[in-house]
């Protein structure tokens, strides 16, 4: 029995100094895992990129231990992470101060300041972590290299373009004052490819994410800035009411320009174009000629009357305003509407002039974004894709048609077929049965013009409701409307006239042809007919970049023309067919998606399919 109980006796120990030993290694475990220490759930919270969570925990710690340099360090990665790059280098200099013999804050000062696109002061804060770093540190080397390459790539290229720029002292004067005010823009340059054409390009290559240009507040031009002026609260003590708010930085730059070299602005308005040679609105009868039959005219005619109004308006009620001409006026409003950018600067929304980031060309597929950065206090321009050295960069002012780029902007652009647009006229005939009626609808307003684009298709660049094309084609199926379709109208809910769909395959035929006639009257206005604006694109010779916008732009309203005309001839004899020899064409037209088959999708295949 002896044996038998001590066995069973060591056999009950030896399980519990088991359990024991495994607690104790699992407590060592978690005690590895789930942090102790504020500064290693910090550590923690970086690993896993919660940044936030790591940058409250860091100054957490900090609280507790404000002598401890790794903490800075720490904290400053953790801020680079989040983009504060200012507060990123404040903390590598605390870490610098509490430790200046160890490398890793002199390396994470350089970080910043590469950030910051301070990239001498980088180099020399490299070259310090460098030569402190341990030799089995590569990092330091690394990053040096990078800079030095960088910045040598820098001074090659400026060497190179500076030659090129017809304007280089009064551009090397606005750089310098950009430059002292705290503007940063190292790795770009201004390239003249004419007398009045120019663009902004790369010193080197540029990856993803970069910010390129960087405009602290005190150098953004914005409404407020102008009303807060002098002539600016003449204004509005005056009383008169701003029919635009392009208006207000209109009449401030006026005010600087007189001011010349007292102004604070001279010299940025110092590189702002004299006069405004591309613009539809000044064109002499030479360029009138090449418009004849476009809306441009229209147009351009409409927006010189508006500045005027306004013009005038701001005189009779501003004495202050008198000593200025309508010229500098329209000089005013045409510098602003060709360079103004939308901003929401703490959280307000307003217009400002931006110096060099209004330099850029327009492309619909930009290489950047830009904003105003509440916490770097100033406007940034970021690559959204890496560009190359040499590269033109670009902006894009959105999609428009091309009249609204060349009358608002001055200039054109190729293949744009999709957003071009051009204008039809149709109204009411009195003699319509149902005249009464439908005036009633139309709200005593039986003309009606539109300008729109070649399709049907809601998926357009316009925000006007006379430009979406299926206002249009709602307003010619209430022209074409009879009895009882008439009836199925009225709605006591309240009419819309844009809210018409397709109502029988009668009523689209007759739309469409209605809107073919339209569309070939509209093409009796021009002089040469399109095959003519072809050839002359394909050659290419032109007299100069305006006559080749006239072109561009006449060329664009005649093709959206063609397109109705072409709608009607290959949509009416669908329209005409019984369902079952229209649902092969219907199929295929539903697999591949074009402007056509959308309309007959959307409109053919429903109409046809309930008729009876």
């Amino acid at each position: 029995e002896g044996p038998h109980r001590e066995s069973l006796a060591k056999r009950q120990i030896m399980p519990k100094r088991r359990d024991k030993r495994k607690k104790q290694k699992e407590a060592r475990a978690a005690k590895k895992v789930a942090p102790d220490t504020l500064a290693e759930k910090g550590k923690t919270a970086f690993m896993r990129k919660d940044y936030d969570t790591a940058l409250k925990l860091f100054t957490q710690a900090l609280e507790k231990d404000e002598k401890n340099e790794k903490l800075y360090s720490n904290r400053a990665m953790t801020n680079m992470n989040l983009s504060n790059f200012d507060e990123a280098l404040q903390d590598a200099e605390a870490c610098i101060k509490l430790k200046p013999e160890w490398f890793r804050g002199h390396f994470r000062k350089g970080q910043a300041l590469e950030k910051l696109l301070r990239y001498q002061e980088a180099r020399a804060a490299f070259k310090e972590a460098e030569k402190l770093a341990p030799e089995t540190d590569k990092s330091c080397k690394a990053a040096l290299a990078e800079i030095e390459k960088l910045l040598n790539e820098l001074a090659i290229s400026l060497e190179e373009s500076a030659a090129d720029n017809p304007d280089n002292d009064r551009f090397t004067a606005m750089v310098k004052w950009m430059k002292d005010g705290g503007c940063k823009f190292p790795k770009l340059y201004l390239k003249y490819y004419s007398q009045d054409y120019r663009g902004v390009h790369t010193l080197c290559r540029i990856p993803a994410n970069d910010c390129v240009l960087y405009v602290p507040k005190d150098y953004l031009m914005t409404n407020e800035v102008a009303m807060e002026s002098e002539i600016g609260r003449a204004i509005q003590k005056s009383g008169y009411d701003m029919r635009s708010e392009h208006s207000w930085l209109a009449v401030y730059l006026m005010q600087e320009k007189h001011k010349k070299e007292k102004s604070f602005w001279f010299p940025y308005i110092s590189i702002l174009p004299d006069k405004y040679g591309n613009m539809p609105m000044l064109f002499g009868d030479v360029y009138k000629k090449f418009l004849k039959g476009s809306y441009s005219l229209t147009m351009a005619k409409n927006r010189m009357e508006s500045l005027r109004t306004e013009f005038d308006g701001i005189c009779r009620r501003c004495p202050a305003f008198r000593k200025y001409e309508f010229l500098e006026f329209v000089w005013g409003r045409l510098a602003v509407i060709t360079r103004i950018f939308g901003l929401n600067i703490h959280g307000k929304k307003t217009s400002a002039l931006v110096p060099y980031a209004d330099m850029l060309n327009h492309i619909t597929d930009k290489q950047t974004d830009w904003q105003y950065d509440d916490k770097r206090k100033g406007y940034t321009m970021v690559t959204n894709r890496a560009v190359m050295r040499g590269e033109q960069i670009f902006d894009s002012y959105g999609r428009k048609c091309n009249g609204r780029y060349f009358v608002n902007y001055g200039f054109t652009i190729d293949e744009n077929f999709i957003d071009n647009d051009a204008v039809f006229r149709a109204g009411l005939p009195p003699n319509d049965p149902h005249y009464s009626l439908k005036l009633k609808y139309l709200h005593n307003t039986p003309v009606r013009e539109f300008q729109v684009p070649p399709t049907y298709s809601e998926d357009v660049s316009v925000l006007s409701e006379n430009m979406k094309p299926r206002n249009m084609f709602s307003f010619f199926r209430l022209l074409h409307a009879r009895d009882s379709e008439v009836l199925l109208l009225s709605d006591g809910d309240g009419y819309q006239i844009k809210d018409i769909p397709p109502i029988s395959v009668r009523n689209e035929i007759l739309v469409l042809q209605h809107i073919a006639q339209v569309a070939k009257q509209g093409l009796t206005q021009f002089p040469d007919p399109l095959s003519v604006d072809h050839k002359l694109l394909k050659a290419n010779k032109f007299m100069d970049m305006n006559h080749r916008n006239c072109v561009m732009m006449r060329a664009g309203e005649k093709e959206t023309l063609h397109w109705y005309i072409d709608l009607a001839a290959k949509a009416i004899p669908l329209l005409k067919m019984v369902w079952k020899d229209l649902k092969r064409i219907a199929a295929k037209c539903h697999q591949q998606q074009t402007r056509f088959n959308y309309y007959v999708t959307e409109v053919v295949v429903p109409l046809v399919k309930g008729n009876k």
